[in-house]
């Protein structure tokens, strides 16, 4: 039991939404910060128990001020695609240091991983919405835990989008075919139902998740992993195609948003830190042909995740099964890319 309150931010986003149920679940009090609290995905919210959504924008300081006032816990999400790399690092520490004005007890920020030194900062892994969370992330490091906790949960490309963009195609002979540009690369994906768990975990055992960067995957899939997956599954024939970023891009579902700027909302379009959607997802692709698996750059520990989490989803087979993934037709699932809406 517990009547602690909790804020999330981009909690009506496809990581935030299983953050806001297993709270709830729990007894905790949820505020859900919205720009729109008609939009339906914050609509959607209003019938969970423990749940009051707050109007306001990450950008204004005293809709945050407000959202914060009497809370303990934060979970942070922001939304790379409207604020670009420049405005998610400001507001990224910006809310950080509200949450801190506010007595906030234990703050979460939500990541994607921080390859850059690593990899000396490789342009050609420049991938907009892992730079602006990675570089928030860099900073925190270097905070101490007082007056606020905090911790980090970083994620990775959700599993369900098996359901979208990694869908295979269907050929004529109904095998499926999973065509990616992946070449020996893997990919750690995430489950996204179980980010509230961990994000719960978080939060109940201080102790030890205070400090911690807790990276989240099922396993890393590499490219001949997702036919075989399949048809073990459901005995349907697949294969894995391999193919070149480009032809990804023009086929898949970027292809007719791939001018549209990243972050354009906020910033000027001739701004030159922003990413056109192309450029972006190309960056990303390369990030997952040169991962090196789960001793190159994207690493997870797995023996970490099992004893956390030990129901968790381990493979992407047992995925398939719980989810009764045929790979049929595409599905609808709450993933919003930020120029949806124009294009």
């Amino acid at each position: 039991m517990t009547n602690k309150t909790a804020v999330i931010i981009g909690g009506t986003g496809a990581g935030g939404i299983p953050v806001v149920r297993e709270l709830s679940k729990h007894n905790y009090n949820v505020r859900v910060l919205t720009r729109n609290p008609d939009d339906a995905h914050s609509k959607s919210l209003t019938s969970i128990p423990n749940v009051t959504l707050y109007a306001g924008d990450i950008k204004d300081v005293e809709a945050l001020r407000a959202a914060f006032k009497g809370a303990h816990l934060a979970f942070v999400n922001l939304n790379s695609w409207v604020l670009g790399i420049k405005n998610e690092i400001f507001w990224g520490i910006r809310i950080f240091e509200i949450a801190v004005q506010c007595g906030i007890e234990h703050y979460i920020w939500s990541s994607l991983d921080n390859f850059f030194l690593e990899t000396k900062y490789d342009d050609d892994l420049r991938v907009g919405h892992y730079y602006g969370k990675g570089h928030v992330e860099q900073w925190m490091t270097a905070l101490p835990q007082t007056p606020m906790k905090w911790s980090i949960i970083t994620t990775s490309p959700y599993i369900e989008s098996l359901w979208q963009a990694w869908h295979p195609r269907v050929l004529e002979d109904g095998t499926r075919e999973f065509a990616l540009p992946l070449n020996d690369g893997a990919v750690p994906f995430t489950c996204i139902e179980e980010i509230g768990y961990y994000a719960r975990w978080v939060f109940e055992h201080p102790g030890e998740s205070a400090g911690m960067n807790l990276k989240l995957a099922v396993e890393h899939v590499s490219l001949p992993m997702f036919a075989e997956a399949l048809t073990q599954v459901t005995g349907i024939p697949a294969r894995s195609k391999n193919i070149t970023i480009e032809e990804w891009i023009q086929t898949g579902p970027f292809n007719t948003a791939q001018d549209f700027k990243m972050g354009s909302q906020s910033e000027p379009a001739d701004d030159p830190s922003l990413l056109t959607v192309a450029q972006n997802f190309s960056a990303w692709m390369r990030l997952y042909q040169r991962s090196g698996g789960n001793k190159g750059i994207l690493r997870r520990d797995y023996a970490l995740l099992d004893r956390i989490y030990p129901e968790r989803v381990k493979t992407l087979k047992e995925w398939m099964e719980k989810t009764n993934y045929k790979a049929d037709k595409a599905k609808k699932v709450t993933m919003r890319p930020a120029w949806s809406a124009k294009y």
